[in-house]
């Protein structure tokens, strides 16, 4: 029997559309055949909620979001200058409201019942800063050190699992780093943006794969043992940073639309 598994890719409010694609796989039935999940950044999220409760429950997390929540306490600009390479520490937006959020919902019991992976990338030590990360990323494209985790959250307490789904949406710039011990931790989009391979490495030989950018695909040639079932959005998906509910709940709309009519044209034997 196959081992499925569903991979989130990352791609901020656009998420909204991979609880959209949840909805739809479960009216498929397929949503009921998946072993494992797997994400990055917002799609970390979404993982780590689909996998413990229904699609419409998530959705209404989803819209429980004010977009005066991401606002920037400064003028952007502002900010840049005052604060210069210090930016990527402090981000220019707060993660607190999506911590507040996880802490009410996520059950660890619950989670330790469940194969959720969640992708983080590694950044410089807790005492640098920019120039952390740039030496981070340096070492693992061209040291060819290897500077992303999996991470899985079955196990984890509450505050674990919660720093780690906040460290895998740590886009630099526009959000704190997550420091554990002597290190930073950022989105884990910076290096594998829809990961596969903790899914790959977990057994699975199908992985649906849900994008958030129509021009990104993922390399099979690295999985020569998975079939990959890799899902587009067909429509626009807008702004990575605008998260108010009207644009979410058109998002999971367009995502339950993309799925079922892939699946109807494209049959999956599970």
């Amino acid at each position: 029997m196959s081992k499925i598994g569903l991979c989130l890719g990352g791609g901020g409010s656009r998420g909204a559309y991979q609880i959209g694609v949840g909805k739809a796989l479960e009216e498929l039935g397929i949503r009921a055949r998946i072993d494992a999940f797997a994400g990055t950044s917002i799609g970390s999220v979404n993982a780590a909620l689909l996998a413990t409760m229904p699609a419409e429950r998530a959705l209404s997390l989803w819209l429980e979001a004010s977009q005066d929540e991401i606002k920037a306490t400064e003028g952007t600009f502002r900010r840049l200058m005052k604060e210069r390479a210090a930016i990527v520490e402090s981000g220019l937006y707060s993660l607190a409201p999506l911590e507040r959020r996880l802490r009410n919902v996520l059950d660890p019991a619950v989670l330790a019942d469940r194969e959720v992976f969640v992708t983080v990338s590694r950044g410089g030590g807790a005492d640098e800063h920019f120039l952390g990360l740039m030496k981070s990323v340096y070492r693992h494209v061209l040291g060819k050190e290897q500077n992303v985790l999996y991470c899985p959250l079955g196990g984890e307490s509450l505050d674990d699992a919660v720093s780690l789904l906040l460290a895998s949406c740590s886009i630099p710039v526009a959000f704190p780093a997550v420091v554990n011990g002597e290190r930073r931790y950022f989105d884990g989009g910076l290096y594998d943006n829809v990961p596969v391979k903790p899914l790959a490495d977990a057994g699975c030989d199908t992985v649906i794969a849900v994008h958030l950018f129509a021009l990104e695909f993922v390399d099979r040639t690295r999985f020569p043992n998975v079939r990959i079932v890799e899902l587009h959005p067909t429509s626009p998906l807008g702004w990575m940073l605008n998260f108010d509910p009207a644009k979410s709940q058109k998002l999971y709309r367009i995502g339950y639309e993309d799925t079922m009519k892939h699946f109807r044209k494209s049959p999956v034997d599970f």
